[in-house]
This record gives structure tokens, C-alpha cells and sequence, in this order.
């Protein structure tokens, strides 16, 4: 009799959370907070030009923004809420930061040339929106795909030209505007429900962002501020609750 008890009970504690995870989507909200970094795909910050500087005939090549940013630290806080049973629509606020590097962008009557972008620091805000559809969400593992679209703001950037052979520089030179951006995506990741309430999961996907606007600052080499679009891939880790 005791065993028969105990197996009921186990059956209670076994069956009760999945009844509540069956519920599926509709009608419950979820809020999250995901931190992660971000890796750059494809683009140029700098595009292959030639023209002149210090009076001296100069070349540019092109440079990618990966050669430019290392990943670094991204935080992520999402708000959503289900109107059906696999669809979730959800508001996302996000924040990244990134450390320039210098890189050897051409050469300058025979010696190289450097480029370096100010601030040290780059940080840019964002707003997406999406609609998530769940692949199934009856289980505790939970997979999803959804399109995104958003708002990056960005600062202005400024760019030093160096040529350490020849000890001559030009500095803190406007290379592209503050301002917002569109951004289009897609996301692709998972929930796992740790009890009814509380989740963790991964989120990945990829984003482009169109080019900031450009200065055209030195009239010998304009064509260099034409940065193109960008190709970003967010990781991030995800805690959140939904009730």
C-alpha cells in the first residue's frame, strides 16, 4: 500500500509541471535578461581608394570591420508575450560595447599608412522587435526561429591616419555620423524550463545594419568614408521567467 502511495505521489510531482507546460504560449509573458558578445561577419568600415594626403600620393585598402572590432561584452533585456501557442511576439533592448584596433590600411608614397578610430571605446544602443514561432512547445526544451527588425544608434567615429616610417600624422579626422540605423535579422535558439516558471536557453542569429552616414572630410581621399553595410552574429545566454 505504501509503495502504491508513493508512486502516486511521484506521478502527481512527475505530471503537474508538464500540465502547466502544456499550457503553450498564449496569453503568458516572458521576460528575459540575455548577455553575450557579438561577432562581425562581413562588411567594410574602410573602402579601397586612392588619392592624396600630406601632398603625397596615397592608397587605401580596403578594411573589414572584423579586422577593426574584436567581440566583446553584449546585454541583451527582452520583454515578451504569447498570442498563440508557438507565437510570441517580443521587444528587446540591447547594448554593445567593442574595442577598436589599428590596422595597417594602405601606404603612403611607398610607406605604410595606419588607421586608427577614435573613440577607443565603441558602444552602440538598439531596439528590435520580433515574432518568435516555436517549434514545438509542449516539452521542456523548446526551439524557436523569428524574424527581427530594429534601431541601432550609433556615435560618431573619427579615424587617424599615422605613417610611423615618415613620423607624420593627421588625427581625430570625422569618418561617420551619429545617428540611427535600420537593422533586419533573424534569430534562431532555445528555452530550456528549469520548473513552470523560470527558463534558460541560447540565442543566436544574424543581423545587418545599413552604413552610417559619412563625412567625406578630406577632399583628396573621399571615397574611403563609404563604409558599407555591416553582417553581425549575437551569442548570448538567456535567464528569464514567463508567467
Amino acid at each position: 500500500m505504501k509503495a502504491r502511495c508513493w508512486l502516486v505521489a511521484a506521478a502527481v510531482v512527475i505530471l503537474l509541471p508538464a500540465a502547466a507546460r502544456a499550457q503553450g504560449l498564449a496569453g503568458r509573458f516572458t521576460i528575459a535578461a540575455q548577455v553575450g558578445t557579438q561577432s562581425e561577419v562581413s562588411g567594410d568600415i574602410l573602402q579601397s581608394a586612392t588619392g592624396s594626403l600630406f601632398d603625397k600620393p596615397v592608397t587605401i585598402d580596403s578594411v573589414r570591420y572584423r579586422d577593426v572590432y574584436a567581440p566583446d561584452l553584449r546585454l541583451q533585456a527582452l520583454i515578451g508575450y504569447g498570442f498563440g501557442e508557438r507565437t510570441e511576439i517580443i521587444g528587446r533592448a540591447t547594448w554593445y560595447e567593442a574595442e577598436w584596433t589599428g590596422v595597417e590600411a594602405g601606404n603612403l608614397d611607398g610607406d605604410a599608412l595606419f588607421a586608427f578610430f577614435e573613440p577607443y571605446n565603441y558602444e552602440e544602443l538598439g531596439f528590435e522587435i520580433g515574432v518568435r514561432y516555436y517549434l514545438a512547445t509542449q516539452s521542456r526544451l523548446k526551439s524557436y526561429v523569428a524574424p527581427i527588425v530594429g534601431v541601432r544608434f550609433l556615435h560618431e567615429i573619427l579615424v587617424s591616419y599615422s605613417v610611423q616610417d615618415a613620423g607624420s600624422s593627421v588625427r581625430f579626422v570625422p569618418f561617420s555620423k551619429e545617428g540611427a540605423v535600420p537593422v533586419f535579422g533573424l534569430d534562431i535558439g532555445f528555452t530550456f524550463d528549469l520548473g513552470e516558471r523560470l527558463f534558460v536557453g541560447m540565442d543566436t542569429g544574424i543581423r545587418y545594419q545599413t552604413a552610417p552616414g559619412e563625412f567625406d572630410y578630406l577632399p583628396g581621399l573621399g571615397a574611403v568614408d563609404n563604409s558599407g553595410g555591416r553582417w553581425s552574429a549575437p551569442v548570448v545566454a538567456v535567464l528569464g521567467v514567463r508567467f
